[in-house]
């Protein structure tokens, strides 16, 4: 029974790791826009509210708090700014 727990908790995991990793991948990118940026941490803090999981509490917990520390650690405006500027995302709704 262990075992089988210890499987749906990485899977779990991995799942909830999914798109830190994406994020991280379009950030890096050579093209990337500070639109593209604060899209994905939009999406990034959506997908982090919505962990479902009461075994991964304690990693919701940390995830939140580190999310909010890197929040505060830059001005919003610029970012806003972009992402209404940017011809490509100017009247989209995000989809997350």
């Amino acid at each position: 029974m262990k075992r089988r727990d210890f499987f749906e908790e990485i899977t779990t995991l991995a799942q909830v790791l999914l798109p830190i990793k994406s994020a991280i991948t379009i950030i890096e990118s050579d093209n990337t826009t500070l639109a593209d940026v604060f899209v994905q941490l939009i999406r990034l803090a959506y997908k982090i509210k919505h962990i479902n999981i009461t075994k991964l509490n304690g990693f919701k917990q940390h995830a939140i708090t580190s999310f909010n520390k890197r929040w505060d650690e830059f001005d919003v405006n610029p970012y806003l700014l972009a992402y209404f500027l940017h011809p490509a995302y100017r009247g989209l709704f995000f989809y997350i």
